[in-house]
């Protein structure tokens, strides 16, 4: 088994000691019932137990919901109890409170409707849930009657702002800015107000702000946490991002997914013999050079160690050899083992995974043994070289 730190080069194995089995599947999407699982939920309900009631009935409420969904289910739930309160406490007997009460009502539905189906929203989906609070909050403000009711509609802007900025590509950011910016502008036109043009100002500069400051901040963090550091490629969360992608697509346009782990032969040699420092140079060097002869589509990244997975878009099993031939080139510094599976719909990721890893195994069993390499191949794994011709796309 491979030791040390996931992200180092640390702990590279021979083939002599690569063992059988989902490794690759269960480190990458651990079941519940592995030991990291089952520490984890032992960690949290002792965490439950001891905190503040309230909190722990928030942490048994969202699990299970992706905190896109609750957190913008509860946004339209906040903004609700605005509506309420200002139903029951008016600024002035000429607000329009019925308009006010009916988008309260409106938006506890959304927010019911946003909690039930969490898992089967779209991020276009709550891109269109967030693009339509704007506009009933422009709605709002078009029909205020004093300024201060202006601004206590007003003053959901910036919560949709930095529910944008946090959660939406930067695309959408700038374009949920966009439609504050200019519905707010409409809303005020079509107002009585007097003097609202500082109003405009203050809050498009601020609703900016947001868009700009913390949209780079969260797009930056998002980075990073799908990113490995030293070979710069996909880490597993960001790896598991991109392929889930990429099914749905799939599952869209019936186009086939292929799934390789790629085990570096000898590493451990390496690092025994070079320093672990070499090793490190190695992966960073290797990743670079794989990420110049493949193709735009394809999405590796470092599963651990000296393994990496590859997704292969719009490929079958047989064109995923012929791909994967263009990884191999004579200068490379070490070889390595491939095992590789095509992601059938209906399927979860670990199960393809799963399949690659136990022909992977064979592929290194194969190799260990002194086997020829066109045995190994019989098992859709080993050794490629360069020279192979890359497989058109067929969508």
């Amino acid at each position: 088994m491979r030791g040390g730190h996931p992200y180092s080069s640390v702990g590279g194995r021979s083939p002599n000691t690569y063992e059988m089995g989902t490794r690759s599947s269960q480190l990458l999407w651990p079941t519940p019932d592995s030991p990291g699982v089952r520490l984890a939920d032992e960690q949290a309900r002792q965490g439950t137990e001891g905190a503040a009631p309230l909190g722990a009935l928030a942490r048994r409420m969202t699990v299970g919901r992706p905190a896109i969904a609750w957190a913008l289910a509860l946004l339209f739930l906040f903004k609700a109890i605005i509506c309420f309160a200002t139903v029951a406490f008016p600024i002035s007997a000429r607000e329009p409170t019925a308009l006010v009460a009916a988008t309260g009502v409106t938006g506890v539905l959304a927010g019911a409707v946003i909690w039930l189906f969490a898992t089967r929203i779209s991020l276009l989906g709550f891109e269109l849930l967030a693009a339509a609070g704007s506009v009933a909050t422009s709605m709002l403000i078009a029909h205020a009657t004093t300024h201060g009711g202006m601004m206590l509609a007003a003053f959901a802007y910036p919560w949709i702002a930095i529910y944008a900025a946090h959660f939406f590509p930067r695309r959408a950011v700038n374009a949920q800015g966009l439609l504050i910016s200019l519905g707010f502008g409409g809303g005020l036109a079509l107002g009585q107000l007097s003097h609202v043009v500082i109003y405009w100002l203050v809050v498009t500069v601020t609703i900016w702000s947001i868009c700009i400051l913390l949209g780079n901040l969260s797009e930056n963090l998002r980075r990073q946490v799908g990113t490995d550091y030293l070979t710069g490629l996909l880490n597993r969360s960001g790896f598991l991002a991109a392929a889930l992608r990429e099914r749905a697509l799939a599952n869209r346009t019936g186009a086939q997914l292929t799934v390789a782990v790629i085990d570096l032969n000898d590493f451990k040699q390496i690092n025994d013999k070079a320093g672990h420092a070499a090793g490190d140079r190695l992966l960073a060097d290797l990743a670079r050079s794989w990420r110049e002869r493949m193709r735009p589509s394809d999405i590796i990244a470092r599963h651990g160690g000296d393994e990496f997975v590859l997704l292969l878009p719009c490929t079958g099993p047989s064109g995923a050899q012929a791909a994967l031939r263009r990884l191999r080139s004579r200068e490379d510094p070490v070889d390595w083992s491939i095992g590789i599976s095509e992601w059938l719909p209906g399927e979860d990721l670990d199960m393809p995974l799963a399949r690659a890893d136990k022909r992977l195994y064979k592929a290194k069993l194969a190799i260990s043994q002194g086997q020829r390499e066109d045995s190994v191949r019989e098992v859709l794994g080993g050794k490629y070289h360069a020279g192979a011709a890359l497989r058109p796309r067929s969508c």
